[in-house]
């Protein structure tokens, strides 16, 4: 059955018109995540910046039911997406940021996940960067995912710590 579902998926670039169901994932992702609260963008803050932001301010591939598991309605249904964007480290210069890996929980033991990741790695290759960079929670269970690809905890291995200035704490820095 596994072979069958995995199938009826379809992993392609992201497009403008798919912005609802991203927008729907990342929900999902925040609730996975216990952060319900966490998601101040719209979908219209997810459209102009990744389809009328030049250069787009982020990119992704997802993970789409084919034609004949289309939702009621006739749209097409995503169980996943991959979201990312290109940044420069100084050390190694052009990297990419994978923000987002998300699959719905149904489809996660199917490979997608495997096939989103391969195809960021695949656009990192093209776009020779010399690494993907990525953020996991402490307790997710995707870590064992991702070290199982051959991805470094750089938190262990390299003792780093995250920061983050918010927006309020910007404003305030910025007026004085």
């Amino acid at each position: 059955m596994a072979n069958v579902m995995a199938e009826n998926i379809v992993i392609r670039p992201a497009v403008r018109t798919d912005c609802a169901e991203i927008f729907r994932l990342i929900k999902e992702l925040a609730e996975f995540e216990k952060m319900p609260n966490k998601v101040k963008i719209t979908q219209e803050t997810l459209e102009k910046d990744g389809f009328e932001s030049t250069p787009p301010m982020w990119k992704a591939f997802v993970a789409e039911v084919k034609e004949q598991d289309e939702t009621k309605d006739g749209k097409r249904h995503l169980v996943g997406y991959a979201l990312y964007f290109e940044f420069y480290s100084l050390i190694r210069g052009r990297a990419l940021w994978l923000r987002d890996l998300y699959v719905e929980e149904i489809w996660r033991q199917h490979k997608v996940g495997q096939s989103l990741i391969r195809s960021v790695v695949k656009a990192g290759v093209e776009l020779n960067c010399a690494q993907i960079d990525w953020f996991c929670l402490s307790w997710n269970p995707a870590r064992n995912f991702y070290e199982k690809l051959g991805a470094i905890n750089i938190t262990e291995k390299e003792d780093w710590n995250v920061y983050r200035l918010d927006k309020d704490t910007m404003l305030q820095i910025s007026s004085k």
